[in-house]
């Protein structure tokens, strides 16, 4: 036998099959769209399967229109001109009067502002979780993996009654409080300026000063407005009484703990890149 049909038996031996894997997203409406559809895009050039949980009060996408992602639609019971107003509410806050108000009135009204998207995002998110016929068809469909913009919650939900991994898209919560409380990630108030602070790497030190109350504030926010609701639709949803949305956060960082062990970067335990 020649010397080439021996080196391709041998190839054929040692080298293993690759295919491509099935992966399932949920989204984010708007700017957040355009930075996961750059991944996706690269996902699917590399021979992945991916399939978009499509609210149908969302903007910026439309799901009739040719696509490489396949759409799973969700009926919600809010309307697009809802959701713009919505949308345009928060967007004239963060741009404009965030920074004009006086710092007690901006955190109040930024709290009346959390507390009606996050209705918003409940009856979203009730749209899968409280579908079983939608669950039922994602799970015969045997993705892979959930791909999750954090600014939507739920995603850990859904991974959780789907049984597959979650991965985010971005790190991203306001004063860094999930992924300081959840992720482990070392940001010390007197140098790492908390995000959406407006505050930079250069503070004087009444700006330290104001850094600090911005992380107790976001802190107090999270566990008092955010996390007292979700952790009991969490509980609702999955009918265990222990499992909130703080255990799914953490139990997702831990699971990225592990799989450094398969060379895969925990960047929580990094020291968080300034502004």
């Amino acid at each position: 036998m020649s010397g080439k049909k021996v080196a391709v038996l041998w190839l054929l031996a040692v080298l293993g099959s690759v295919s491509g894997g099935k992966v399932l997203v949920w989204p984010v409406d708007n700017s957040h769209w355009l930075n996961m559809e750059y991944i996706l895009h690269e996902l699917v050039a590399r021979g992945h399967e991916v399939t978009v949980l499509l609210p149908s009060c969302f903007l910026i996408l439309n799901g009739t229109q040719p696509s490489p992602f396949q759409f799973e639609m969700v009926k919600v019971p809010i309307s697009k001109s809802e959701m713009a107003a919505a949308m345009d509410e928060g967007f004239y806050f963060w741009f404009y009067e965030e920074r004009r108000l006086p710092f007690w009135k901006s955190f109040f009204k930024m709290i009346d502002l959390l507390r009606q998207f996050e209705n918003i995002t409940r009856t979203i998110c009730d749209g899968v979780a409280k579908d079983e016929v939608l669950l039922e068809r994602l799970r015969a469909s045997a993705f892979d993996v959930l791909l999750a913009d954090p600014l939507m919650p739920s995603g850990e939900l859904f991974a959780e009654k789907l049984g597959i991994p979650l991965v985010y898209t971005i790190r991203f919560s306001m004063g860094n409080t999930v992924e300081r409380l959840c992720g482990g990630l070392p940001a010390p108030p007197s140098y790492v300026p908390a995000s959406l602070s407006s505050l930079t790497e250069k503070m004087t030190f009444t700006e330290r000063l104001k850094n600090m109350f911005s992380y107790a504030l976001q802190d107090l926010t999270y566990h008092y407005v955010l996390w007292r609701h979700w952790n009991q639709y969490y509980s609702d949803i999955l009918g265990k009484a222990a499992l909130t949305l703080l255990i799914s956060l953490e139990t997702a960082c831990q699971s990225n703990a592990t799989d450094t062990k398969r060379k895969i970067p925990l960047h929580f335990y990094q020291m968080l890149l300034l502004n």
